[in-house]
C-alpha cells in the first residue's frame, strides 16, 4: 500500500512540476487579428505559410479556423493537393490531448497522389496544427465520423498520426 502511495504521490508531483514548466501563450481577445503557420505541399516539400485569423473564445475555436484555411490550399499554386469540396465537419478534443479532425467523405474520395503527396498531405495538415496550438500532442483524422483504415493507400490512419508524418523522411 505505501508503495501505491508513493506512486501516487510522485506521479501528481511530476505531473504537475511539468505542467507548471511549460509555457502557454494566453488566447489573443477575440476578434483581433493573429498570425498562425499553414504547411502547404509545394513541389516536393512542405512550405510554410503565414495567414492572419481572427481570433476565437477557445483553442477549439482557432484549431477550427487553422482547418478551415488549410483546406483552402495554398494561396500561390495552381493545383492543390488539397482534395477537392472536402468539409471540416467537427474538432474534437480528449484528455490525452489528441484533436479528431472530423473531414466530410471527399477527402478521402477526392484524394489523388502518390504515397508523397498523401504524406505531405497529412504531414502538412498535422504541423499546421501541433505549430499553432499549444495544447494539442497529436491529431487523428475521422471521415464522416468513422475512423478510416488509410486516405490514399499508402499510410495507416486507424491511429493518431504523429508517429506517421515523424517517422518517415523524403528526399527533395
Amino acid at each position: 500500500m505505501s508503495v501505491a502511495v508513493g506512486y501516487l504521490y510522485f506521479s501528481k508531483v511530476h505531473s504537475m512540476k511539468t505542467l507548471s514548466e511549460k509555457k502557454v501563450e494566453p488566447l489573443p481577445p477575440k476578434g483581433e487579428l493573429f498570425a498562425v503557420k499553414i504547411y502547404y505541399q509545394v513541389d516536393n516539400r512542405l512550405q510554410i505559410e503565414e495567414r492572419m485569423l481572427k481570433a476565437g473564445n477557445t483553442q477549439i475555436e482557432i484549431a477550427h479556423a487553422i482547418v478551415e484555411e488549410f483546406l483552402k490550399g495554398h494561396a500561390g499554386a495552381g493545383i492543390s493537393n488539397i482534395p477537392k469540396d472536402t468539409k471540416l465537419l467537427g474538432l474534437y478534443r480528449d484528455t490525452e490531448r489528441i484533436l479528431y479532425v472530423e473531414l466530410s467523405e471527399e477527402f478521402r474520395r477526392n484524394f489523388q497522389g502518390d504515397a508523397l503527396t498523401e504524406y505531405l498531405l497529412l504531414k502538412g495538415l498535422y504541423e499546421s496544427l501541433i505549430s499553432n496550438l499549444e495544447d494539442i500532442e497529436d491529431i487523428e483524422v475521422l471521415i464522416e465520423g468513422r475512423y478510416i483504415e488509410t486516405l490514399g493507400g499508402h499510410f495507416y490512419l486507424s491511429y493518431p498520426i504523429k508517429d506517421t508524418v515523424s517517422k518517415y523522411e523524403y528526399a527533395e
